[in-house]
C-alpha cells in the first residue's frame, strides 16, 4: 500500500488508527424502518392522489391565466431575440460584403491625416 507521501506503508501499521465500535454505535440504527411511505394514486384523469387527498387543487381560471401570461411572454421573448439575431445578421452581411472597401477608406484616410500631421502633404 502507498500512503500520501507515496512512501511503502507496512498494513500492520494501520491498526493503530482503527478503533474499536462501542456498545452505544451497536444499537444505534442507520435506517428508520418505521417510515411510512405515502401511498400514490392517479385518477383517471390524470390528477395525482397522495394519501387519498388531491395534491395540487388549482382553478381553472388560474391554469387559463397562466397558460396566457406564458403564451404572451414567450411571443415578446421571441419577437426581442427575432430582431436581434435579424440585426446581428445584417451586420455581418454588411461587414462581409463591404469589407473592403471600408477598410480601403479607413486606410486612406489614415495616410492623408498622417501626411498632415508630419506637413509632408501641402494643405491649403
Amino acid at each position: 500500500m502507498i500512503n500520501i507521501f507515496n512512501s511503502p506503508i507496512e498494513p500492520s501499521s494501520l491498526d493503530e488508527f482503527a478503533d474499536g465500535k462501542s456498545a452505544a454505535d451497536e444499537k444505534q440504527q442507520i435506517f428508520d424502518a418505521n417510515r411510512r411511505k405515502p401511498k400514490v394514486t392517479y385518477n383517471a384523469d390524470g390528477r395525482k392522489i397522495v394519501d387519498g387527498v388531491i395534491e395540487q387543487k388549482v382553478t381553472s381560471n388560474a391554469l387559463w391565466s397562466t397558460a396566457i401570461t406564458r403564451g404572451v411572454a414567450n411571443e415578446w421573448r421571441e419577437e426581442a431575440t427575432g430582431t436581434l439575431n435579424r440585426a446581428r445578421y445584417d451586420a455581418q452581411v454588411f461587414v462581409h460584403r463591404y469589407s473592403t472597401p471600408l477598410l480601403i477608406a479607413a486606410n486612406l484616410s489614415l495616410i492623408v491625416m498622417f501626411l498632415y500631421i508630419c506637413r509632408v502633404f501641402p494643405f491649403s
